[in-house]
């Protein structure tokens, strides 16, 4: 496994853990050392380790995710055909917020190598269908809305 995805599967742990009723308290306005205390909580309750560069990556994955999440959703939401957001899978779901913003925000990374580790960890997380369900979704994200 590459050393990003790591970070990445890490990132998508971290939001799909939180997207219990607590996650409506975070998406509601907690500060960032308030987050990054929760990202530090979380990475010692699970005994994670990531690299000192790599904590900084998946850090400003999941702050920016959390700033720009309402931004995120209607984004996510324009490429859903006869779905709604709320019937999608919370698997499905997270990697298309933290892919969304790492493509829109970060660009850090090109968007064929994003596509193509959300596909690999919906793959390991998800059902037999996330994967080509997250590639239509990031594709029309990256076609219609990169660099816009």
């Amino acid at each position: 496994m590459n050393k990003k995805r790591e970070a990445r599967e890490f990132c998508f742990q971290y939001f799909f853990h939180v997207q219990l009723p607590v996650f409506e308290e975070l998406k509601s306005g907690l500060s960032d050392k308030e987050i990054l205390s929760s990202i530090l909580d979380y990475k010692e309750s699970t005994n994670t380790i990531l690299s000192s560069d790599l904590t900084v990556f998946s850090n400003q994955i999941i702050l920016g995710t959390f700033k720009n999440y309402k931004e995120l959703e209607l984004i996510i939401e324009k490429y859903l055909k006869n779905w709604k957001l709320s019937r999608i899978s919370k698997v499905d779901h997270t990697i298309l917020l933290l892919s969304s913003y790492e493509m829109l925000h970060d660009k850090s990374t090109p968007v064929s190598i994003i596509i193509n580790e959300a596909i690999e960890i919906s793959k390991k997380f998800g059902s037999v269908d996330s994967g080509p369900f997250v590639n239509g979704i990031l594709d029309n994200v990256a076609k219609n809305e990169v660099n816009a």
